[in-house]
């Protein structure tokens, strides 16, 4: 139907026209209701993951920090560690040079002695030797 709206010329909508457009409008504000439901529906699971997943790597990064703390105490330990070992094995190498000259102090004096014994043994053997023959030319 065309009428003239205050005197000009236009279309009119009948109550049918607006009923159904009011309808398509109240069908489509339902259907898109319903999809921020599902969308809320959707996001609310993943809100309270997104809440956990930053407590997680907080947790995480704690743990990282107490690890990496550890790390640097042990490795602390560890050099002081092997400090003192290195210490320990000079001292006992410097003990053990001690020693080894030592034993070649005794091996000399063992070798004097027995050259010294020999000596002797040399010496008696001649002076046996001599009174033996001095007994027998007698």
């Amino acid at each position: 139907e065309e009428e003239g709206a205050e005197g000009g010329g236009g279309v009119v909508l009948g109550d049918s026209d607006k009923d159904r457009d009011r309808k398509r409008m109240m069908d489509e504000m339902d259907k898109l209701r319903d999809s921020i439901q599902t969308l809320c529906k959707s996001t609310n699971p993943l809100a309270r993951s997104m809440d956990y997943l930053q407590e997680d790597l907080d947790n995480m990064a704690k743990e990282l920090d107490f690890w990496m703390k550890d790390r640097d105490d042990q490795t602390a330990r560890l050099e002081d560690e092997e400090r003192k070992t290195e210490q320990d094995v000079d001292k006992l190498y410097s003990e053990l040079q001690g020693v080894e000259e030592s034993i070649k102090e005794e091996e000399l004096r063992i070798k004097d002695l027995k050259a010294s014994v020999l000596e002797n043994d040399k010496t008696v053997k001649n002076m046996l030797a001599s009174i033996v023959r001095t007994n027998t030319n007698r």
